[in-house]
């Protein structure tokens, strides 16, 4: 009996500490909310993650630590190791987590300066392309425009004319010197 009694209180201990790591994670998720400043979805998105990782975590423990048994008392302890770890460690682990994202902030950071850098460059590049490109395309433009002009501005058939006056011209010429 006395056995029955200790695996009983070592079950409640071991849902206690799942309560915590519970409580842990959601510490993970507030403290990246807060660094971060998600959209709504992307808050969605992470409550349904906790939320499955959450059942997991709990069906998991009840699967093998109680043998599928579910009891009140599981339940009580899970509920009681989120709430003393939320009171007492929390603060202090949510500095841990944020520390964290700052770190992890700045490692990514120094990995992609170099390419905003490389980025800036070749936009940079490109705006003065751009611009050349602009002032030599409007004189192109502008040229072909003229000329465009002045093909409408030839009369086709004067010009036709014109040809063919040339044409008899020259054949009179030679019709009058044999």
């Amino acid at each position: 009996m006395n056995s029955e009694v200790f695996l009983e209180l070592k079950n409640l201990f071991e849902f206690f500490l799942l309560g915590f790591v519970i409580a842990i994670i959601f510490d993970f998720f507030r403290s990246y909310r807060k660094f971060k400043r998600p959209t709504d979805i992307e808050v969605l998105i992470q409550d349904i993650i906790f939320f499955f990782i959450t059942t997991i975590i709990v069906i998991f423990g009840i699967i093998n630590i109680l043998d599928s048994n579910i009891r009140l008392y599981i339940f009580i302890a899970v509920f009681s190791g989120i709430g003393i770890y939320l009171s007492i460690i929390s603060k202090y682990v949510i500095k841990i987590y944020n520390r964290f994202f700052e770190v992890i902030d700045s490692i990514i950071e120094f990995i992609f300066t170099p390419f905003y850098l490389f980025k800036q460059i070749i936009i940079f590049i490109f705006k003065k392309i751009h611009k050349i490109c602009k002032i030599c395309c409007k004189k192109f433009l502008y040229m072909l425009i003229l000329i465009k002009r002045g093909i409408r501005s030839i009369d086709l058939k004067k010009f036709n004319n014109i040809k063919n006056k040339k044409i008899k011209k020259s054949k009179r010429q030679k019709s009058k010197e044999s």
